[in-house]
């Protein structure tokens, strides 16, 4: 894994404490017409650039008559703005807090979402099949503690990775995507790694960067 920049060490130190403190309470959200609520201790989508990012993908695919799949969903959001532009929308995440939050999103906002309560595939059928899926990964090495961890926690062998590629297969479409977000702290090769062992192609598509952190979407196919 690269070695942090100081001011990143510095940063990161700082925002940990205050975004914990700020997702303790549940918090209201705008993008495009939807009104969205974060639920205490769900990923915020506002407050880290990834998810803009796939947002920003999102808007830029035509998803009419699509099958799309956000996984790890948190609030839903991603799935919400699918079905707004024609989607068949599906969110998935291990958590049932997170699983209510997006189902309280799609019903809110009138949008046609199935969420299913799933660890990676474990529970999604091998009937259902995507044109797309996003997601915006756990990366921290470490096994989580708490239901909120799992949002930030691959496990220390990289398990969610080994479980997602190795899958992956069964549940895209033969023209199919896999978006995923990445930052430069993670470490991006062991990833890609597991993506070559499976046979999985990729190809990064965007970067951006922001305050000292330099965020990327890949984009994985098995084609």
């Amino acid at each position: 894994m690269m070695k942090k920049e100081p001011i990143r060490v510095v940063l990161e130190t700082l925002a940990h404490p205050v975004y914990k403190l700020y997702s303790a309470s549940t918090r209201s959200w705008e993008y495009q017409g939807m009104d969205v609520v974060v639920m205490p201790g769900i990923f915020h989508p506002g407050w880290f650039v990834t998810s803009v990012m796939l947002l920003e993908t999102i808007e830029n695919l035509k998803l009419s008559g699509k099958r799309i799949l956000e996984m790890g969903c948190g609030s839903g959001v991603l799935a919400c703005r699918a079905s707004q532009l024609g989607a068949e929308s599906f969110a998935s995440d291990i958590t049932r807090s997170a699983c209510n939050n997006a189902e309280t999103n799609a019903f809110k906002n009138d949008l046609k979402v199935e969420v299913i309560q799933s660890d990676i595939f474990d529970q999604i059928g091998n009937d259902k099949i995507f044109d797309h899926i996003f997601v915006n990964p756990p990366f921290n090495p470490t096994y989580p503690e708490s239901e909120d961890d799992f949002a930030f926690c691959c496990g220390e062998e990289y398990e969610y990775y080994i479980s997602l590629f190795g899958r992956l297969k069964k549940h895209l479409s033969p023209n199919g995507s896999l978006t995923m977000a990445l930052s430069k702290s993670c470490d991006i090769n062991r990833i890609l790694e597991i993506a070559n062992f499976e046979n999985i192609q990729y190809e990064r598509i965007h970067m951006k960067r922001k305050w000292s952190e330099t965020n990327y979407l890949y984009a994985f196919s098995c084609r």
